[in-house]
């Protein structure tokens, strides 16, 4: 049966350049030697060589093999690692430990420098695997130009930072007491980004090894897809393919199992010596189950012959765009969507499934259902949180490109990704420069054919910045399922979204990006100097410098939420939104230049903490009553006004809300855009906002004002299969969340590892996982546990 093995720990980095620089040839086989093969502490010789080998080495260096090798095929003889080499475990992102440096070319992408960075493992294989398996090394991701050796050969290079990759090793690999493997990789950030924000470094993902029996099925080819869907019955297509890689002719007969009960047999089959069969049947489900993100049914699917087994899920669920909107099984639905890049506070892009599962709750419980994956491959991770949590997803290709290894990329994506139930779309572009042009047009055509020659059922987007006078070239879109507009509802980009709609109304559009709104947890005033922004809404502008009007381009932000839900009510045939960001990001930090270091467009900051306005959204799309007041009830964070009055606000979506300030009431209001907004003396003590439905009260929120801090509380807000997450929140004497607290708490753990802390602040630029900073009030601290995790704070 086909078995993973994880190889994400006892990992050696090596930061910057080496002394000698691996070679990718060399002049006899198997002979680089060096760090890419077996050193004097380890099992195994350099490189296996035979008596007549040895013979002739000893020949050409008058008894010295070691000369010999050096001599005859310019072998590295280094035998020991230096001092600088130090044990991680993946996924590891160099970067977050690399101090920042100000420079301006840096700022968009994080201020962190470029380099260069080495990764090398040993591993052992038993003879039980010899002559039975294929034995696969796999590469979830590595940033960014990688190349990768193997017991002294070069295996080869990969150039994305964004897509897997695997190189079969079963020849090259040593079983059992032929000595350890050695992997070597190194991972080089200085030749050229592929994206203007924060991309991190190194290996970040997982890397596997995959043992296939030789007469196996292959993963990539199982394929279960929806067909079509009436009242009662699903029509779905099974496609997979069986490898024969022995030297005999073999006979197989394939089933397929969903969920355990379902059994589809196909016809006894021949396969010739190293030739694939594919295997295609069209079944009939009766009253399935139907994937939805209120309820994301994923069947099992189970590919057996009798010497492999390959599990997987799949939803049954069909995907519909008109001028409409957006069709879910048939059913008219509002994408209330996110967009994403793949990083985290303190850990960057090293981002393991718990930490991914609690980043897509903290969305979920928001009401988002549908996430893109800004601009790149989606990860495993993020597939599977999507999947089980329900979360409609946008896979979104890289580039705009169709280089023979761009679209071999993207057709590998494709083929991976393409039966995870919560893949909804595939994105071809983001905001190309040459979308919209005769070449653009050709490029989209090839890729676009590529996705549709391996996928049956989602649609194919491309996310597009139009003009204000909303020009587009027919026949790119002709290329699209649905066009994508981003910000369609700015002010900076005029009327072109509705100009194209008139102009050309049998044409599916979506909107693709939305808001860009800045703010900062905790924050409301504008404060320059510390790079922090009101989330009442900020004077600071996306495309002007310093603070400016109010009517000014690009204030606030791209557009303010409140637009953006407007010109989605007004314009339903765009199908939703899809919010810009739903976290803050390292890098890209608008409007602001050095010390900043992140972006202030997440909805939640970089360790998920809310803003307000991710309030004002679940306002909108949860149905449970809830209400949210701000902002906080310290003076000194308030901005008041000459007559020491300041602005109240509150988000439910209940009928009607009352705002008091110490008991006292301030009367009820009604909810207009599901927001309620006051202007009041400011009193030290409590102000607490009540909900009602129906004249009964179903909810509160209560801010108050505090003394200083007495204590830090550990409070776990995920626990996961590896890691927990602890959000740090501080106390004052009367238990009373201090809001303003910035104090720096040092931390220590038992039976538990601290990969990463943050606090949401855009300047902290704390590289110390024993201590973090409180940034108003907050900070998180993630833990890789062993055992029952206790965490001590001082």
């Amino acid at each position: 049966m086909t078995r993973k093995e994880l190889l994400n720990k006892n990992w050696l980095f090596h930061y910057g350049e080496l002394e000698r620089q691996p070679l990718k040839t060399t002049k006899k086989a198997v002979s680089l030697g060096g760090l890419t093969a077996p050193l004097a502490n380890e099992t195994g010789s350099r490189l296996p060589i035979s008596a007549g080998g040895n013979h002739f080495l000893k020949l050409i260096a008058q008894g010295n093999a070691e000369q010999g090798l050096l001599n005859l095929a310019g072998t590295d003889l280094t035998d020991k690692l230096s001092d600088d080499w130090k044990k991680i475990d993946l996924p590891h992102d160099w970067n977050r430990k690399v101090p920042y440096v100000n420079q301006p070319e840096k700022l968009m992408s994080g201020s962190k420098p470029d380099a260069v960075g080495y990764y090398r493992r040993t591993f052992k294989l038993s003879t039980n695997e010899l002559n039975r398996t294929k034995t696969v090394l796999h590469f979830d991701g590595v940033m960014r130009m990688a190349d990768v050796w193997l017991n002294g050969v070069y295996l080869g290079h990969n150039n994305s930072g964004y897509n897997s990759f695997s190189f079969d090793i079963t020849e090259m690999a040593r079983y059992g007491e032929e000595g350890d493997n050695v992997i070597l990789v190194r991972a080089d950030t200085t030749t050229g980004a592929e994206g203007w924000w924060y991309e991190g470094a190194g290996i970040y993902r997982s890397v596997w090894l995959e043992h296939r029996p030789l007469v196996s099925i292959v993963s990539d080819d199982c394929y279960i897809y929806t067909k079509s869907l009436d009242n009662s019955n699903a029509t779905l297509g099974i496609e997979f393919s069986v490898k024969n890689d022995t030297d005999k002719l073999q006979t197989v007969i394939p089933t397929v199992s969903l969920d355990d009960k379902n059994v589809i047999r196909f016809n006894e089959v021949e396969i010739a010596s190293y030739q694939k069969y594919d295997f295609k049947k069209t079944i009939e489900i009766n009253d399935p189950k139907l994937w939805t993100p209120e309820n994301p049914y994923c069947y099992s699917a189970s590919f057996e012959i009798e010497t492999d087994k390959i599990q997987k899920s799949f939803g049954i669920h069909t995907f519909s765009y008109t001028t409409d909107g957006f069709f879910l099984n048939g059913q008219s639905y509002q994408l209330h969507g996110i967009c994403e890049h793949q990083d985290f506070a303190g850990v960057g892009t090293a981002m393991n499934q718990d930490i991914v599962n609690y980043k897509v709750k903290v969305m979920k419980n928001m009401g988002v259902n549908a996430w893109r994956s800004t601009h790149h491959f989606a990860s495993e991770e993020l597939l599977n949180a999507c999947d089980h949590f329900g979360i409609i997803l946008i896979n979104e290709n890289r580039l705009l490109e169709s280089s023979p290894w761009r679209v071999n990329d993207l057709k590998q994506m494709v083929l991976r990704d393409r039966m995870h139930p919560s893949i909804g779309f595939w994105s071809i572009s983001n905001e190309e420069l040459i979308g919209n042009t005769p070449s653009g047009s050709r490029i989209a055509q090839k890729l676009t054919r590529t996705i549709k020659q391996y996928d049956h059922e989602h649609l194919i987007i491309g996310a597009e910045l139009l003009t204000p006078e909303g020009i587009i070239d027919e026949n790119y879109v002709k290329n699209l399922d649905v066009l994508g507009v981003n910000y369609p509802e700015a002010g900076v980009m005029g009327s072109g979204a509705k100009l194209i709609h008139k102009k050309y109304p049998k044409l599916p559009m979506m909107s693709t990006e939305n808001a860009s709104y800045f703010s900062t947890r905790g924050i409301y005033k504008d404060n320059g100097e510390k790079r922090q922004c009101n989330n009442f809404g900020s004077y600071f502008s996306m495309v002007l410098p310093g603070v400016r009007k109010p009517e000014d381009p690009g204030v606030g932000g791209t557009a303010h939420p409140e637009t953006v839900m407007s010109y989605l009510k007004d314009n339903p045939y765009m199908g939703g939104v899809f919010l810009w960001t739903g976290f803050d990001y390292y890098g890209e930090p608008s409007p602001f230049n050095w010390p900043a270091i992140s972006s202030q467009f997440g909805i939640a900051d970089l360790c998920g903490f809310p803003k307000d306005y991710y309030y004002y959204y679940q306002a909108h799309w949860t149905k449970k009553p809830m209400v949210h007041v701000m902002p906080s009830w310290n003076k000194d964070q308030l901005n008041l006004d000459k007559q020491g009055q300041v602005e109240i606000r509150a988000f439910s979506n209940t009928e009607k809300v009352e705002l008091f300030v110490n008991d006292h009431s301030y009367g009820k209001k009604d909810l207009t855009d599901c927001s309620a907004n006051w202007t009041i003396p400011y009193e030290l003590g409590e102000l607490k906002v009540v909900a009602y439905q129906k004249d009964e009260i179903v909810a509160q929120d209560s801010r108050f004002s505090s003394s200083k801090t007495k204590q830090v509380l550990p409070q776990k807000v995920y626990e996961g299969g590896t890691t927990t997450l602890f959000a740090l929140k501080a106390i004052d004497d009367n238990g009373k969340f201090v809001e303003n607290a910035n104090e720096t708490v040092n931390l220590d753990v038992s039976d538990g590892k601290i990969i990463g802390n943050g606090n949401g602040d855009p300047i902290d630029q704390n590289l110390d996982n024993d201590k973090v900073n409180l940034f108003n009030g907050l900070a998180l601290v993630i833990v890789s546990k062993n055992g029952d995790l206790r965490v001590q704070l001082n």
